[in-house]
């Protein structure tokens, strides 16, 4: 049977044999499906992206297009303006990006690099807010990447618990084969120096590194992850710098009462 039952960008949805999605849990798939840089795309390659039946995506679709969550264009369908409108209505600003800026602000300045604010949500990082972006990079503002491939998702699995390291990295955590995936020793090394590493290590375009913002009980509730180009820094250098700011931003929050993003959904 097809996954039905819940959908991430680029995911299908999860279905069991007792359940079957229902019509908002589909529309928000078809809304996730789109992709940064999509301006339009086919009703069928929406279905397929989400594991929906061409019939069921169509259908899904035209009532989004009549709702105006959706417009049509010569290439397919785009995101509508109903849906501009409604995101207007989202308060600008989440308390926890409030009290990151201004040490997201301060480090850029001082390393010369991107600066990112994640937390974990299911099993991706999501990107409350980035200063200095780096052009051409597939993090975004709002965007999200799967936590495991990510700096970001290594410091907060590190300081996780158990069982939400098991929902993010599966069952099989203890005895991977897939490397592209952190490994216990991995996770362990990531708490014993407070810090994380990109994961592709020199292969990919940038280099990050990460540190997790703590609260008073030690669990991660966000990472400050630190991006530089390929070959133009040494990131290591900046790890004091990031850590002090990370317990910094720990303090306030829990001084001010602000709530991270709920990531045990």
């Amino acid at each position: 049977m097809i996954d039905e039952g819940s959908a991430s960008p680029g995911r299908p949805m999860r279905a069991t044999a007792t359940s079957r999605p229902g019509m908002l849990t589909r529309s928000f798939a078809i809304l996730n499906a789109f992709r940064p840089g999509d301006v339009s795309v086919q009703p069928t390659e929406l279905a397929r992206r989400t594991g929906l039946s061409k019939a069921t995506g169509h259908r899904i679709v035209r009532e989004m297009v009549d709702l105006g969550i959706l417009e049509r264009t010569d290439a397919g369908v785009s995101i509508g303006l109903r849906m501009f409108e409604i995101g207007q209505l989202v308060p600008l600003h989440s308390p926890l990006r409030v009290a990151a800026l201004p040490f997201l602000t301060d480090l850029s300045e001082a390393t010369g690099g991107a600066m990112h604010l994640a937390v974990l949500e299911g099993a991706d990082v999501v990107y409350l807010e980035i200063v200095n972006p780096i052009k051409g990079l597939s993090s975004r503002t709002g965007g999200r990447l799967p936590a495991r491939s990510t700096a970001a998702g290594w410091a907060i699995l590190a300081f996780s618990t158990d069982q939400v390291v098991r929902e993010v990295l599966g069952p099989s955590f203890a005895t991977p084969r897939d490397r592209s995936r952190p490994r216990p020793e991995d996770l362990a090394g990531v708490r014993a120096h407070r810090f994380a590493c990109d994961p592709e290590g020199d292969s990919g375009a940038v280099k990050a590194v990460a540190v997790p913002v703590l609260d008073r009980s030690g669990a991660a509730i966000a990472a400050l992850s630190l991006l530089h180009p390929t070959g133009t820094s040494q990131q290591h250098r900046f790890v004091p710098a990031l850590q002090v700011a990370a317990k910094a931003l720990g303090r306030t929050v829990h001084r001010h009462s602000v709530r991270p993003v709920d990531r045990s959904s």
